[in-house]
């Protein structure tokens, strides 16, 4: 029996990622699924993942590379919109500046609404941020980004991404993932593929069942 870790991206949560938990199911109902918060929003949540079910990561954006850290060993690993490495760094010139990603957390001290309503918008997700934000828990998550160098796990890759991302461009998709896995690009932003889901359940059914074919 397969199941599906699911982890939302930075300054989001759960709820984020439920439309494409309900599409997946739709697909595939006999799958387990665990929906872990980073609690940016409330309380975090971490489901234990039940022993005996082959769990796949699949994490949105930051929350695929959250979950790549955890201690558990995975049958597969899906990312939509994800990375193994945000900000440049020498020898790697794909990826956000860390300068800029100083700056948000200097502009997060300040206002933490405003960081998180204006990184939302150029995500293509323009909404209020709730009312009760987790500052110190923004802090931590953006200091990992700004460090995060992660290698693959060893097992199967499903990456999904979008061509007019704004957070992960397509220079940075290639880089983290080339020669691992599949790859397959879309049209949209970055939430796209959550704001729509039917087009990443049906990617990601069709990879189970090559997985298991």
């Amino acid at each position: 029996m397969i199941g599906f870790a699911f982890c939302h991206g930075w300054s989001f949560d759960a709820q984020a990622i439920a439309p494409l938990r309900q599409a997946l199911l739709q697909r595939l109902p006999d799958a387990a699924c665990a929906s872990f918060d980073l609690g940016f929003h409330g309380a975090p949540q971490a489901p234990q993942l039940a022993q005996g079910i082959q769990w796949i990561a699949l994490g949105h954006s930051y929350g695929f590379a959250w979950l790549l850290q955890q201690p558990q060993s995975w049958h597969a690993a899906i990312s939509l919109n994800g990375f193994t490495r945000f900000c440049r760094h020498p020898g790697h010139p794909e990826g956000t500046p860390v300068r800029l990603l100083q700056a948000m957390q200097a502009h997060l001290e300040r206002d933490a609404q405003g960081t998180v309503r204006d990184f939302q918008a150029h995500c293509g997700m323009p909404s209020a941020p709730p009312a009760v934000l987790d500052q110190a828990l923004l802090q931590e998550h953006l200091g990992r980004l700004r460090d995060l160098n992660l290698a693959l796990p060893d097992c199967p890759i499903l990456a999904l991404a979008t061509r007019a991302d704004a957070i992960v461009p397509p220079a940075l998709t290639h880089a983290c993932f080339a020669g691992a896995g599949t790859l397959q690009e879309f049209g949209g932003d970055h939430m796209q593929l959550l704001r729509e889901p039917a087009t990443a359940a049906d990617a990601i059914a069709a990879f189970i069942r090559n997985l298991h074919a």
